[in-house]
Order: structure tokens, then sequence, then C-alpha cells
């Protein structure tokens, strides 16, 4: 039994292993004007020979290494003319009539870091030979907060930081002029959503992006409004160090004015005794 249990282990890391190459090697979506660089991995199908298929990192030099045929130069090439490349060192001596086909399926030589606010932060391949601030964008998901007016672009010149400003406002307008295009590199920083919080009695407690003339009853209203255990007369305010008692019940019926909130505020809703 014990024996079984273990062949049984065996074959399933085995498949899990498979799986995970598998994974590795699948191609990703690039530009037609994508350069394959140094760090990359592509890997290679020749039709009819198994023995110079599979998956080659590109070295520093920018070559791969075709197992019987040697090294070719891919950097620097799309993957069009790298398949060129390929098909061309294969038909001198090799194949007589190689059929190739070539994928990226790794990109470290162009890669692009987005920070702050936007929905997925993180470091992104350049795809393609040109890309601008609005495709890096979308490809993180976009802008936590639409209505952020400015970013920043960091760009390393030289071993020193240089600062790119960043109008998002006309970016969205769709003003190219305004739509820096981005270099293998860069850091594309976002601000950080203005953020209030909103907790206790409410259907939905948690984070919200602040907006301008946003009010107490707003912000429980984006939380989902107060649920049936909410003690809604007595609902706590708390701003740094300071917290007040606001009536929302009062609000809500228009006996007095909504209350003004301020990015970072706390609003707590406590549960009714009853």
């Amino acid at each position: 039994m014990f024996g079984a249990f273990i062949r049984f282990l065996v074959v399933l890391g085995a498949f899990a292993g498979a799986s995970a190459r598998a994974a590795e090697s699948e191609p990703l979506s690039v530009d037609v004007t994508y350069e394959i660089g140094a760090g990359d991995t592509i890997r290679l199908d020749v039709l009819g020979v198994l023995d110079m298929s599979g998956t080659f990192p590109v070295a520093v030099d920018g070559s791969i290494e075709i197992p019987s045929a040697g090294r070719v130069a891919v950097a620097g090439f799309t993957v069009a003319a790298a398949k060129e490349q390929v098909e061309a060192r294969l038909r001198d001596g090799y194949v007589r009539e190689p059929q190739v086909v070539l994928a990226v399926v790794q990109i470290t030589s162009k890669i692009l870091k987005v920070t702050g606010g936007v929905v997925t932060p993180g470091e992104y391949p350049m795809t393609a030979a040109h890309m601008r601030v609005s495709d890096i964008l979308v490809r993180s998901g976009g802008l936590v907060d639409p209505s952020t007016p400015r970013a920043e672009l960091w760009r390393v010149v030289g071993g020193a930081r240089t600062v790119i400003a960043v109008d998002l406002e006309r970016v969205s307008k769709g003003e190219s002029a305004s739509d820096v295009e981005v270099l293998p590199g860069d850091t594309l920083v976002v601000p950080p959503p203005q953020q209030i919080f909103v907790d206790g009695c409410v259907q939905k407690p948690g984070s919200y992006v602040f907006h301008d003339g946003m009010t107490l009853s707003t912000a429980v209203a984006a939380a989902g409004g107060a649920n049936g255990t909410a003690l809604t007369a007595k609902v706590k305010l708390i701003r740094g160090e300071e917290q007040v008692i606001i009536n929302l019940r009062k609000i809500l019926k228009g006996q007095v004015s909504d209350v003004a909130l301020k990015p970072g505020d706390h609003v707590y809703i406590p549960e009714s005794a009853i």
C-alpha cells in the first residue's frame, strides 16, 4: 500500500512538473514590432525535427544554441526576422526545407514597472517596440481613481533618474502629445488615491476613494447604506485624534445639514442596543 502511494506521488509530481513546463512555454502575445532581447526565452518548433525543437534562452551575446546547428543570433530581430535567421541556418546543411515556428515565451529584456494607484501594480513585459503610458495603464488594469490628474514617469539616463510629468487628464482624452512613449526600465508612478473609511453596521464596510464634495451620507451610501441593526443617531466621525458624534438619521431626514468629509476620515456606525 505504501509503495503504491509513493508511486502515485511520483506520477503526480511528474504531471505537475510537465504542466508547469507547458505553462512556461506558452507563447506570449507580442506585437509584430517586438524585438527579441538577451535574457528572453523563445520556443522553436522545427517540423519533423524534434531534437532541434524546444525552448531556448537568449544568451548575453544575443544568440540561441540549437542542437546540431550551433548558435544563431536572434536578439535585435523581430519574431518574423528571427524565424528567417533560424531557417537560414538550418537550410545551410542541416534541414533541406526547414519549416520553423518561433514564438517568444518569456520576456526579461524589456520590463516596465507600474506603482501606486492602479488596479494591478507590478512589472510588465514590453511586448511592442513602441508603447505609451496609455498602453501600460491598460495592462495594469487602469486607474483606481479615474479622476487622478497626474502621474510621473521615472527614467534612468546615464545613472541619474529623470522624472517626466504625465498629464493623465489629457492622456484620457486621447491627446497623443501627452501620451508619453515609455522605454524599457521605465517606472510609471501613479499617486495612490485619497481614501475614506466606512465600517461598523453598513452593508459593505471598507475603504473608498475620496472625491471632492463627499459627505457623510454619500460615504455611507457608497458602503451600501446602514444595515438593520445600525444606530444611525450616533455615528462616529474620526478625523486624526479627534472624533465627533453625528446624527445621520436627522441628516437623511433633512433636519440638519450633511457633513463634508476630508481624505483620511473614518466613519463608524455602531450597533443599536435594541
